[in-house]
Order: structure tokens, then sequence, then C-alpha cells
């Protein structure tokens, strides 16, 4: 039989040995892995330029050239605050208070992406939202009436 003196001291053994063990030990750290940094790092920043005199945003008229085979209905200076509150479209590296060019019309023919592929046959509705001091795409959206998309599309 063992004795209950030798399982006591045993046990009290190893409490000591744990508790030295604790004290005593080095912290982990964990290494510092290097992230891998994307193909497209390079992120254009767009900074607020709500405060330019018109004369250094571009015209309207070079915006609506852009948007050739498109009807114009409306075309509007804005904010792009104002234009991401309507859409919920926000981009974190375009400032609130930039300047941007809302071009909205419809396609009446139609309508295919630049690699030949049909979108919709029919009047398009397109939203193009352009920088008013570089003239860079911020986007585009393109919504065909009922029946009039082409299904088998993918982006």
């Amino acid at each position: 039989m063992i004795n209950l003196f030798t399982i006591s001291s045993l046990l009290v053994g190893i409490i000591n040995l744990l508790l030295v063990q604790t004290v005593t030990a080095k912290p982990v750290t964990k290494k510092q892995v290097n992230q891998a940094n994307p193909i497209n790092s390079a992120v254009k920043i767009y900074p607020a330029n709500n405060n330019l005199p018109a004369a250094r945003l571009i015209t309207i008229e070079s915006v609506i050239k852009k948007s050739s085979k498109m009807q114009i209905t409306e075309a509007k200076l804005t904010t792009y605050e104002e234009f991401a509150a309507k859409t919920g479209l926000y981009k974190s590296s375009i400032s609130n208070n930039r300047m941007v060019w809302i071009v909205s019309g419809f396609v009446p023919g139609e309508l295919s992406t630049a690699r030949g592929r049909f979108i919709c046959t029919s009047n398009a509705k397109v939203v193009e939202v352009t920088d008013a001091e570089t003239g860079d795409s911020f986007g585009r959206s393109i919504h065909c009436p009922k029946n009039n998309e082409i299904n088998n599309i993918r982006f």
C-alpha cells in the first residue's frame, strides 16, 4: 500500500514544479508573418476637392463625349457623398467631399460590353459616375428593362 504521506508529498512536489515553471517561463511571442501584398495594391486615393474653382473641373461636354451611345436624360455635378447616399455604394478610397459628374440616360438599341457580349437587347438604363477633376470613371450601373436582359452573362 502506498502511504498517504507519499501521495501528498508527491502532489506538493508537482504543484511546486508547475509554479516554478509558470513564474520562470518566457512569454510566447508570435513571429510576425509577412503579409502578401496584393498584385494591385496601389489604390489611388481621391481626396476632397469640393473647394476647387469650377475652372479646375472638367466640363459636362467632355463627360458627355464619353457617353456617346447613351441618350442623356440627366447630368449633374455633385459630391460623391450625395451619390453614395442614394446608391449605397461607398468606396473608402474616394472622399465624400469629392466632386463627381453623374450622367444618367438610356441606350435605345442593344448594349454590349467592351468584349462584345450583349447585356441588354434594348433600352438599357445607364448611370455613370465620373470624377469631376480627373475624368476617371468611378463606375457604371446598367439596368435592363424586364424581358430585355440577357441572362447568360457572367461578370
